[in-house]
């Protein structure tokens, strides 16, 4: 039946906003429309949206982080800074921090970005961790003239 039913024109903003306001509802179940979201493409950004938005509802904010990242990168601080808080703010330094030093180990068209990412990455784990934690996730292949900023951020906390 569902393959009978033609999806609907996900850039017409109106359904695209009922949708994710669904998505987005705390007495909302997920797994109701699972079905109907698998069928919608991910190579819009509307699409992306819808998916990424059912991998946070589902726990699944890694997959989510990773669809960012390679689709679109400039929406994966916004996203962390809203969803990654709590129990999921360990997902700055065991998730993005790592994913965000190794794409920028390669210059790209997205290089800016991850560059610009993992900046803002490095400043919110510097006031989330204790120096001697900060110091332990930074990456060991890391140029120290880099974090440097960062650390002399973290460590200034312990001061005032």
């Amino acid at each position: 039946m569902m393959s009978l039913v033609s999806l609907p024109d996900w850039n017409s903003c109106d359904d695209l906003s009922k949708l994710q306001s669904l998505l987005c509802s705390p007495s909302f179940r997920i797994s109701s429309i699972l079905p109907f979201v698998k069928n919608i493409p991910e190579d819009s950004i509307s699409g992306l949206s819808i998916h990424v938005l059912c991998d946070t509802c589902l726990g699944h904010h890694e997959a989510g982080i990773d669809k960012l990242l390679d689709r679109c990168p400039e929406a994966v601080i916004p996203y962390a800074q809203h969803e990654l808080r709590d129990e999921h703010q360990a997902l700055w330094w065991n998730k993005l921090l790592p994913e965000l030093c190794k794409r920028t180990r390669h210059v790209g068209e997205n290089y800016p970005v991850f560059l610009s990412s993992l900046q803002e990455t490095l400043s919110v784990i510097a006031t989330a961790l204790e120096l001697k934690d900060f110091l332990n996730v930074l990456p060991e292949d890391g140029n120290a003239a880099f974090f440097l900023p960062h650390l002399l951020q973290c460590s200034k906390r312990l001061v005032t």
